[in-house]
């Protein structure tokens, strides 16, 4: 922000601020984008629908200047929470969006008192692995070829911000 003489101030395009909201349908188009662009076996439009339509699921974007960076979509159930979907657009990647999204997500969730937070990730996605690490994730186990369309394995991950 700029401040002016009579000490009040005026924003300038660099000082937008990144926005973090909860996704919706017409997010879809550009949300699908960026899956293509993330994974082998991308999720399908109709895969979308179906999670965002879930009276269990949560679900957000975070974007700037109206454009959307990234996405971040878990399921809760009781105490537990897991993380079934999280992708950046390729353009934006090792700026934070990731990050943010985790704060957010584990801070909106932890309110509705989920304690515990689980997903899978490939054994190759290093930079995904240390992502996680950083928030406290941490490795309890492998599921054998879960990866379908490469045989390839995937570590699960947990996190517990129990009190």
């Amino acid at each position: 922000m700029r401040k002016e003489n009579n000490n009040f101030t005026t924003p300038h395009a660099t000082d937008i601020i990144d926005i973090i909201r909860e996704m919706r349908e017409d997010d879809l188009t550009d949300i699908l984008e960026t899956e293509k662009r993330s994974f082998i076996s991308p999720w399908t439009r109709r895969m979308f629908e179906e999670t965002i339509e879930s009276p269990i699921s949560t679900n957000s974007v975070i974007e700037k200047n109206s454009e959307i960076l990234g996405y971040i979509m878990l399921y809760s159930v009781e105490d537990e929470a897991h993380i079934m979907n999280l992708a950046v657009h390729p353009d934006y990647r090792g700026r934070g969006y990731a990050s943010k999204l985790i704060t957010h997500t584990v801070s909106h969730v932890v309110r509705r008192n989920i304690s515990e937070f689980f997903l899978e990730v490939r054994e190759s996605n290093i930079n995904a692995q240390r992502l996680y690490t950083k928030f406290g994730f941490k490795v309890i186990g492998k599921r054998k070829r879960y990866y379908t369309e490469t045989n390839e394995d995937a570590l699960v991950m947990h996190l517990s911000v129990r009190k």
